[in-house]
């Protein structure tokens, strides 16, 4: 009986141990997973840049081969160039006080030469854009180096994009260190600048000295109001028309007793808007003194020798080009004309200099875009100088071009 009690207690014990073997055994929770730590955002910079061939003939001696500006008299020339090619790098960066912040560098190829025998095809690397940009919904701050304010617009050519189409000929322009501030409401934009005096004088080659406009001790001030649309007057493409100041001083004599402060003023009209489906019109309208520092004048802005003593040259011109775009066409054509004038009395002086009086140019061009990236044109240039002792100078460039985007 014992025995039958004895196995009897052996299997109820098997049984129980059998029975906590199949009891599955509780899993431990998992330990809660850390929160992700966000990206920074990340800073993007993307090249770009234009690959740029011009091939030109001269008809007369003109003062600078390639991109001629007035005529000098003289032999004429044949030649190519690649040194309007420029190069840049467009960057953003995490935001700034809440502002959508970039940066552009922007260089070509059109500083100069080194004087060796073959130094025309060496072009020098040229600084053309160097600023950062925070843009909220409304307004912008700008600092850096970039197209000024006063009479911003420029002509459309394949032939000038190192130094724009009409410069010294009715197109006042500049790319200038700068502190500006833009606003937007609704149509308007509104802009207000401080600018590096630039006065056109000639510095040294390398080691910076202060030109008249620096020494006046004071920036240059620009302003400009535009009314501007992204669809003008319903034709689905932008167009703007503004006026713009500009002031200054430079000073001349710094190092004397007493200095010659002279003014650096004007005020200049700009339009630029489509005109029905296949047109559209751009240009300027200027007038001011001592606008040398932006190739106005026929890039000249003070007369240190003018009778009574220097003098500011007060000048007055303007630009304009009708542009041909059929839609639907790679073919588009355009016809421009652009004057400076500056005052003649201004340009008297002891002794005796050879003044430029006038610059008239004509441009005619036809590009072909063969695709979003690559174009041709050919430009015809006609002009005509007069000077104050050697007269009126005439001449005409003719350049075939070829450009490549990326």
């Amino acid at each position: 009986m014992s025995g039958s009690r004895s196995i009897l207690l052996a299997a109820i014990m098997l049984v129980a141990r059998g029975a906590v073997a199949q009891t599955p055994t509780p899993s431990p929770s998992p330990a809660a997973s850390p929160a992700p730590t966000p990206e920074p955002p990340a800073v993007k910079v993307v090249p770009y840049g234009v690959v740029m061939f011009n091939g030109f003939s001269n008809s007369d001696g003109v003062n600078n081969q390639d991109v001629p500006l007035w005529v000098v008299g003289g032999p004429g020339d044949v030649s190519a160039t690649a040194r309007q090619t420029r190069f840049g790098l467009r960057a953003t960066v995490p935001p700034v006080f809440g502002a959508k912040t970039s940066a552009v560098v922007e260089t070509d190829f059109f500083g100069g030469f080194p004087t060796i025998g073959t130094g025309e095809n060496f072009g020098q690397v040229r600084l053309r854009l160097a600023n950062a940009r925070l843009d909220w919904a409304h307004t912008s701050l700008v600092i850096g180096q970039d197209w000024m304010v006063f009479a911003p617009v420029n002509p459309t050519s394949l032939a000038s994009a190192a130094i724009p189409l009409f410069a010294a000929g009715g197109n006042p322009w500049a790319r200038i260190p700068q502190l500006r501030v833009d606003w937007r409401g609704g149509l308007f934009l509104l802009q207000a600048a401080a600018l590096a005096p630039q006065s056109g004088d000639f510095n040294s080659t390398f080691l910076a000295q202060p030109n008249s406009g620096a020494l006046s001790e004071q920036p240059y001030f620009q302003g400009r109001v535009a009314l501007t649309s992204a669809s003008w007057l319903g034709s689905k493409r932008p167009g703007a028309v503004g006026v713009s100041g500009h002031y200054g001083q430079s000073r001349l004599g710094a190092s004397q007793p007493q200095p010659l402060d002279l003014p650096s003023n004007g005020i200049a009209l700009d339009v630029n808007f489509p005109i029905g489906r296949h047109l559209a019109l751009s240009g300027e309208a200027y007038t001011g003194e001592n606008l040398g520092g932006f190739q106005a004048g026929v890039f000249q802005g003070l007369n240190p020798d003018a009778p009574g003593g220097a003098r500011a040259i007060a000048t007055q011109g303007g630009w304009a080009q009708l542009t041909i775009a059929p839609s639907g066409w790679r073919l588009s054509a355009t016809a421009a004309f652009g004057v400076d004038d500056p005052d003649d009395d201004d340009l008297v002086s002891t002794p005796a200099r050879n003044w430029r009086l006038e610059n008239r140019v004509a441009a005619f061009g036809l590009t072909f875009r063969a695709s979003a990236q690559l174009s041709f044109g050919a430009e015809l240039r006609l002009m005509e100088t007069e000077f104050r002792s050697t007269g009126t100078q005439e001449g005409s460039h003719f350049n075939l071009a070829g450009t490549l985007s990326f």
